[in-house]
């Protein structure tokens, strides 16, 4: 029997990647699911470009789908594999609030770090936050309409699929209705302890996606999971489009 192609899942960080790719794999499991982190928003990193730099090794481009490709590069590369490896790469994005209207976002000078509830967002800097969700936005419009990477091989060309997903705030919003700031500690434990529980009971995680996924608009579509998250201030809300992970796969 021929090796199961590698379903590449891009994330922000490592509890990320700690959750969703043993939940995949037991859900899914006639695919073999793997992950690499950013440590850095992809889409906000332009306008953090020395930050990504020292966490990922290479500069972002103005085109995130270019930056994506070159992570991909780098995961590769690192484990001697092959383009012709790869089945999909799926990323997973956090919305941060970034499509609701920008006077939603209030800055105040003593907030302890930039703070969401799903009425507005307070920073310390509003000029920095609002640059960042305007680039955010326009990233997200250019990966919505990318359908994947294309790479020679011999004299063939090899078309790898792709498609963009989200999570609300960030994982322990959408997984855990968190609405505080979690330490990489925290975020670690909750994404092992619910990667344990998803891992024993596959089900679980299925009704939890789905869940996420009715409480955000209950979509029929992926296209239309995105055009709630764009509307009015969903995109501050709990929810997830990742139920779509599974029919994407299976082509349909």
């Amino acid at each position: 029997m021929a090796k199961r192609k590698i379903v590449l899942l891009v994330v922000e960080g490592t509890s990320d990647a700690n959750l969703l790719v043993p939940a995949f794999s037991a859900l899914i499991e006639h695919r073999r699911f793997q992950g690499q982190e950013f440590h850095c928003d992809v889409l906000t990193a332009p306008n953090h470009s020395g930050e990504f730099y020292r966490s990922n090794g290479f500069y972002p481009a103005d085109n995130p789908s270019q930056t994506v490709r070159e992570l991909v590069e780098h995961y590769l590369k690192d484990r001697d594999y092959t383009w012709s490896q790869l089945g999909h790469v799926l990323q997973i994005c956090d919305l941060d609030g970034a499509f609701t209207p920008d006077d939603c976002v209030v800055e105040n000078p003593a907030a302890g770090g930039t703070q969401y509830s799903t009425t507005g967002i307070i920073t310390r800097n509003r000029t920095a936050l609002v640059a960042d969700r305007t680039i955010k936005r326009n990233g997200v419009n250019t990966l919505l309409k990318f359908s994947g990477f294309k790479k020679k091989s011999g004299r063939s060309t090899l078309m790898i699929p792709y498609r963009l997903f989200y999570v609300s705030r960030n994982l322990e919003h959408a997984f855990l209705g968190r609405i505080d700031n979690l330490d990489a500690r925290h975020k670690q434990s909750g994404a092992i302890k619910l990667a344990n529980r998803f891992t024993k009971d596959p089900s679980l995680f299925a009704t939890t996606l789905q869940s996420l996924r009715r409480i955000h608009g209950n979509p029929e579509t992926w296209e239309e999971s995105w055009r709630y998250a764009m509307q009015d201030l969903h995109s501050l809300e709990r929810g997830s489009n990742l139920a779509f992970v599974e029919p994407y796969l299976a082509g349909e």
